[in-house]
């Protein structure tokens, strides 16, 4: 059962349904019981009422009376309803109900059970045919003269508790078959229900297989969402692998031209020339990072979610930049509630640390990163890097993304910086733009996607 997601919900509902039952069972019965016992004793209650009132003491001081008490249980013999009236302190004989058939009730003492105040007692005892009686009985003054009558009417408790342990018996017997019923329909239906998870098994066995290269089909409004994330799992993978593909095939062509310079240089037979040596391994140096770097960040985009918060970040990179560049003003403007980066911190990190590298390095005096949020559920944030600086002139910024190129060769740098900027935030889905800025310099705009808000 552990295994089993559908055996572990079938079995606690059945556990369920099973306690569910029992306890139904047994408030119908208790219930049921306590009603009847209910009725009994108002039963024998007024019938008790209905003997006392046939009874009068006559002239001679004897006992006389006819009661009907309208059963005719109290006719038949040994029927366990019996009633008995006798006159106390009196030697004459005690009047009995034909049922008795001439046998006497007995009693426990009124030490054991004594009468409440209004002179009643009621208790059980074994009647003259072997069955339990529940017996009111009652000291009533009847005579003028201050006679007090000794009344018992007895009731047939044994057939009292059969008629009980009979309505029990079949209400057990109704139950279990509604029990067993509701069992069988909550587990077909657990069965139904667990259906759609089956499909999705047998959709992934499909992929696993190559026969299929996503989740297809219509599921439930509860399984979609899930079948949805697998699928863009899946997809990822897919890219991720295909990516990785494409970078060392790229890497491997890219590798082609220093390693021919330098087989070059091994196969002229003349001592090596350290110079080119060194340059093309930097070269090569290069473009392995480069790929690498491009090949991690295509694995993490799309990918597994990440959370970075960028007031943190960009503080660390605002202050680092500002103890290596004290000749330059680095403002940051960020908002009250500053927006997360949907994206790793290393990532996050790269992207500004370029971007104000390379605004520290053309800027006169002046830098400004600020953070805009656009009016409304866009899914991202703007990062904006300002600087005093020369600008870039329209028609040569396309240019700039491109990745090593330089417009300034007096300029120390690789020209790699943007274009990574440009990579890394194309790998989330992001946009890079350029554009003029109100300190006079370039303006470089950052569209990245915007963490979730955790709640």
């Amino acid at each position: 059962m552990k295994g089993s997601l559908r055996n572990r919900v079938i079995a606690l509902s059945t556990v369920w349904t099973v306690l569910a039952v029992a306890l139904l069972g047994w408030l119908l019965v208790t219930q049921y019981r306590l009603n009847a016992e209910r009725g009994f004793a108002d039963l024998q209650q007024a019938q008790l009422f209905s003997l006392i009132a046939a009874f009068r003491i006559a002239d001679d001081g004897s006992l006389t009376g006819t009661p009907n008490l309208g059963d005719r249980s109290f006719r038949e013999a040994a029927s366990g309803w019996y009633w008995q009236v006798a006159l106390v302190g009196s030697d004459a004989p005690a009047r009995q109900s034909v049922s008795l058939g001439g046998q006497f009730l007995t009693g426990p003492s009124l030490t054991d059970v004594p009468y409440d105040e209004q002179f009643t007692r009621t208790f059980e005892t074994e009647g003259p045919a072997g069955n339990r009686l529940r017996v009111l009985e009652a000291e009533v003054q009847i005579g003028s003269g201050g006679e007090i009558a000794f009344f018992q009417l007895a009731g047939n408790q044994s057939e009292f508790n059969a008629a009980i342990a009979a309505l029990a018996q079949n209400m057990a017997l109704l139950l279990t078959l509604f029990g067993a019923g509701l069992i069988a329909i909550n587990g077909a239906i657990i069965v139904v229900g667990m259906r759609p998870l089956n499909r999705v098994r047998e959709a992934l066995r499909a992929i696993h297989a190559g026969e299929e290269q996503a989740l297809a089909g219509h599921y439930p409004d509860e399984i979609q969402p899930m079948v949805d994330e697998m699928n863009t799992l899946i997809d990822n993978n897919r890219r991720v692998v295909e990516r990785a593909r494409t970078q060392v095939g790229n890497l491997a062509h890219s590798l082609k031209t220093p390693v021919s310079v330098l087989k070059n240089e091994a196969d002229r037979g003349k001592p090596v020339d350290p110079r080119l040596v060194a340059d093309q391994a930097d070269a090569m140096k290069a473009q392995v990072e480069h790929y690498l770097h491009r090949a991690r960040i295509a694995a993490q985009a799309g990918g597994t979610a990440f959370r970075t918060d960028i007031d943190e970040a960009l503080g660390r990179l605002v202050k680092v930049m500002r103890k290596l560049n004290p000749d330059k003003m680095i403002m940051l403007d960020l908002p009250a509630t500053p927006p997360a980066f949907a994206g790793e911190k290393e990532d996050f990190e790269e992207i500004c640390g370029n971007l104000l590298e390379n605004a520290c390095k053309w800027a006169a005096e002046r830098i400004r990163v600020s953070i805009v949020e656009p009016s409304g559920d866009t899914g991202s944030f703007l990062i904006m890097v300002d600087d005093d600086g020369p600008g870039i002139v329209a028609d040569q910024r396309d240019q700039a993304l491109r990745r090593g190129q330089r417009l300034d060769e007096t300029k120390p740098g690789t020209g790699l910086g943007l274009s990574i900027v440009v990579e890394t935030v194309e790998a989330y889905k992001g946009d890079v733009s350029l554009g003029e800025s109100d300190l006079g310099g370039l303006r470089v705009t950052l569209a990245l996607p915007r963490a979730r808000t955790v709640s």
